[in-house]
């Protein structure tokens, strides 16, 4: 498939002249001759790379690269203008130009960089999937492993009650000479059965609806399950330091505590018994914003 590129130049023969230059290397084009109709154009046609002249009429080409930043990070921006001193330069790149150039340019060199961004993005695309898909969200859950210990730990319970329920029916029908043993053992297994699918089914249940979610607007933890369910939200706009715990069985059974500071509230967000707390650690820190002019409040819903 074609790559598009936008070329947002308010000279008509240089406007033409890339044109060409960028058909001819098989390229997808648009093309505005001022700031808004380059807004414009980037919002219904999501092109791949823009190349920007900075000295644009109606919206200057300055704040075209940083809402098109704002707004669409992964497009690619090349300045493209005929201001060459290195404070021109570095101005272009602090708003978030990804590559400048200046008038007049060899077609070469410009293809060589319109070649480097696009790999460079698309390399930065495959890394980030191949990282998480869903980067942007995650979902953390208690550690599979400590379901299969209450599990297990009810089933041993299970077992011994019913092994004592046995034993205390024979030393009392010894005793008194209780008949029917059998009907009362299989009332106790059934009762304990009972009682044990109850706890197993509490186990699973708690552990499907009681999670936190992780995203660039917040930390949201649910709890509670089916009719008493709730949720506390932290509006994270910022936070101060994410790091993780792990108990010895912790490190036996790769689970642990991801803390994140709340330098709003001066106290710690835990996020309890997470399987794999290296790894999300390193995705939360991907996930939520390091700094902000404002406070991160606590919200219950």
């Amino acid at each position: 498939m074609k790559k598009c590129i936008l070329i947002v130049e308010d000279n008509d023969d240089i406007r033409v002249s890339l044109r060409k230059i960028l058909v001819d290397n098989n390229f997808k084009v648009l093309e505005a001759s001022d700031g808004a109709e380059a807004l414009s154009i980037v919002e219904q046609g999501h092109p791949d790379l823009v190349v920007l002249d900075f000295v644009i009429p109606k919206v200057s080409g300055e704040t075209v690269c940083v809402k098109i930043k704002e707004t669409h990070p992964e497009i690619a921006v090349i300045a493209l203008t005929g201001k060459s001193l290195s404070s021109d330069v570095v101005r272009g790149l602090q708003i978030g130009a990804d590559d400048y150039m200046t008038k007049p340019f060899a077609p070469e060199e410009l293809i060589a960089r319109i070649d480097t961004r696009l790999k460079a993005a698309k390399e930065l695309e495959v890394s980030s999937k191949a990282i998480n898909p869903e980067l942007n969200k995650i979902t953390l859950r208690e550690s599979t492993a400590l379901i299969a210990i209450r599990i297990i730990v009810s089933e041993i319970i299970f077992v011994v009650s019913f092994a004592l329920i046995v034993g205390l029916i024979s030393l009392l029908g010894s005793y008194i000479g209780i008949t029917g043993a059998f009907s009362l053992y299989l009332v106790a297994l059934v009762m304990l059965l009972v009682f044990n699918i109850v706890i197993i089914f509490f186990i699973v249940a708690r552990w499907h609806f009681e999670y936190t979610e992780v995203s660039k607007e917040g930390v949201v933890r649910h709890s509670g399950i089916i009719f008493s369910k709730k949720k506390e939200k932290y509006e994270c706009n910022f936070v101060e330091a994410i790091s993780f715990e792990q108990s010895f069985f912790g490190k036996l059974f790769n689970y642990g505590t991801i803390e994140l500071y709340d330098p709003a509230l001066k106290e710690k967000i835990y996020l309890l018994n997470v399987s794999n707390p290296k790894k999300y650690t390193e995705l939360v820190e991907k996930i939520l914003p390091k700094k902000t002019n404002h406070p991160m409040p606590f919200i219950a819903s």
